[in-house]
């Protein structure tokens, strides 16, 4: 019991260092480890469909009954600001808000837990936050 609450507050630690450090828009991952790390993931797990810009124009974008959404203007969608909340919910996805309507996206939450093994949350969160602060990288300016 006393173990898992001190992994647990580390991770709630390492979440809120990370989520304070959002790449900001034309970051370049090359010089930012995490920001790399996201990259890659995004490369293995969301160009399909995302498209390796993030643009919505992946490959499979045009088998989808609804086109992938264009990743480089979440921040200017929502006045200049990077949603972060909204898009960790989204990538997680295993909170599933039936007002929101249906979930075409994979549920990567889900995913990455079963990736994990012991099903780690402290590696699904490292990963989500991984293609966060990717995806802070490659905002519209």
């Amino acid at each position: 019991m006393k173990t898992e609450r001190a992994v647990t507050a580390t991770a709630l630690l390492a979440i809120t260092v990370l989520a304070a450090r959002v790449a900001p828009a034309g970051t370049d991952p090359a010089e930012d480890p995490v920001a790399r790390l996201g990259q890659q993931r995004y490369a293995r797990n969301c160009a399909a469909c995302h498209g390796p810009g993030g643009r919505g124009d992946g490959t499979f974008a045009k088998l989808l009954t609804v086109r992938p959404s264009d990743l480089t203007v979440l921040a200017r969608n929502n006045g200049g600001a990077f949603p972060f909340d909204r898009v960790y919910d989204v990538i997680d996805g295993r909170d599933i808000i039936a007002a929101h309507g249906s979930r075409d996206m994979p549920i990567w939450g889900q995913r990455y837990e079963d990736v994990a093994g012991d099903g780690s949350e402290t590696v699904v969160r490292g990963r989500i936050l991984e293609l966060i602060i990717y995806l802070g990288s490659i905002q519209a300016r």
